[in-house]
């Protein structure tokens, strides 16, 4: 299923069943493997990191198998150490930062407790006239509509509906 081919009412589930996927992997290699090159259920790649050249994720990929991960006991540690080691990688941005990020952390059991700000993000805070030159928000922050969802959530509305938002304000 394509990822803008789903309704807002079962994103939800779908975004659930992605993070389960990662969660499930049998090691870590895989689950650093699985994430970094992007890999969906099906075997094909997110849509996010489609035009990253394979080269590019197999870079990533390399540099965070090097990782000893057991001394994350945040996201935001895990974020930070993920941004330390793929950020340097040209092609590498904020988004498949983020994304990497956050398929590990599914694996890891750690999940983000602030919305991190990549560019997608950006705009729908900027709809939203919020300041957007943070690299990461916390959910209080945002309008009532925002908190009662978790910061993953946040994330995925900001980016998928921020032309809706920027037509709305």
């Amino acid at each position: 299923m394509q990822q803008n081919s789903v309704t807002a009412a079962c994103w939800i589930d779908v975004a659930a069943a992605y993070l389960r996927f990662y969660r499930i992997q049998r090691t870590l290699a895989a689950a650093v493997e699985k994430s970094t090159m992007a890999e969906l259920p099906s075997g094909k790649r997110f849509s996010h990191q489609r035009r990253i050249p394979r080269q590019t994720l197999l870079a990533a990929k390399i540099a965070l198998m090097a990782v000893d991960f057991r001394g994350c006991t945040t996201f935001d540690e895990l974020y930070n150490l993920v941004a330390a080691r793929i950020g340097p990688i040209r092609g590498i941005g904020e988004l498949t930062i983020y994304d990497t990020a956050h398929r590990l952390g599914a694996y890891l059991h750690l999940s983000p407790n602030f919305v991190y700000v990549h560019a997608g993000v950006r705009d729908g805070l900027r709809a939203l006239k919020i300041d957007h030159r943070r690299q990461k928000i916390a959910v209080s922050d945002l309008p009532p509509a925002f908190r009662r969802l978790r910061p993953e959530q946040v994330e995925d509305c900001l980016c998928i509906y921020k032309r809706q938002l920027r037509a709305a304000s």
